[in-house]
């Protein structure tokens, strides 16, 4: 019994489908504020300050991208609250985000990256819809308290965890673990994406539509060998 309660814990699936909704939030930032004039889809902290920047400097157009961009993240969140208490609430959630994200990549290769019109704020929102969407998966996923989409929290928690341990001679939880993967995915996401938007933009904007799935691919099969 003591041995089972000393084995040293893995990250298991719930963790790799974090790793895979965080790096595709990753992508979402990078694609979003390289080639949708500086927004954030998925991190609404920097989308607001980028609005508050261009409402208070007069830029009234710019400041309607970033406007988009938390309306769209709203609406995510909105319908994601819907279907949360679903007994099937995180694969509804993981369809939902595909469907739109399939959306996101559909427009993208009918008009490429458009500079203004209709289908820059129709790309905008299907990827901040997508974001809002999977803000409220993770935390049917809840692992660590990982959000997936925003991590000035996580990096806070992280820091704060390594330094009281350390300074009190303890081991690191799981927990920190986890939180430091799920950072990592994010990091890589954006490091990818940024990597494939300028050398293979078809593969950045189709990528987060098979990342999702795929997760959704996992959870599906782990919920049905437990139905089984």
């Amino acid at each position: 019994m003591n041995k089972q309660s000393s084995a040293p814990q893995r990250l298991g699936k719930s963790d790799r489908t974090m790793h895979l909704l965080s790096a595709t939030s990753g992508g979402a930032d990078i694609v979003a504020f390289l080639k949708f004039h500086m927004v954030f889809t998925s991190a609404m902290t920097g989308n607001l300050a980028l609005f508050g920047i261009a409402v208070g400097q007069g830029h009234l157009l710019s400041a309607t991208h970033s406007l988009a961009a938390l309306l769209g993240f709203i609406v995510g969140i909105a319908l994601g609250s819907v279907w949360k208490e679903h007994l099937y609430g995180l694969r509804i959630l993981l369809c939902i985000e595909t469907f739109f994200l399939g959306i996101y990549a559909l427009v993208w290769m009918l008009v490429g990256f458009p500079d203004v019109g209709v289908w820059l704020y129709v790309l905008i929102m299907a990827s901040a819809l997508s974001m809002g969407l999977q803000s409220v998966a993770a935390r049917l996923i809840n692992v660590a308290g990982v959000p997936s989409v925003v991590f000035t929290n996580t990096l806070t928690s992280i820091v704060i965890t390594f330094v009281e341990n350390l300074r009190k001679k303890r081991p690191l939880p799981f927990a920190w673990r986890q939180q430091l993967a799920a950072l990592f995915a994010y990091l890589v996401g954006a490091i990818l994406f940024a990597f494939f938007l300028f050398q293979i933009p078809a593969l950045a904007m189709v990528l987060p539509v098979f990342l999702v799935g795929i997760a959704l691919l996992s959870h599906w099969k782990s919920t049905r060998a437990f139905s089984d």
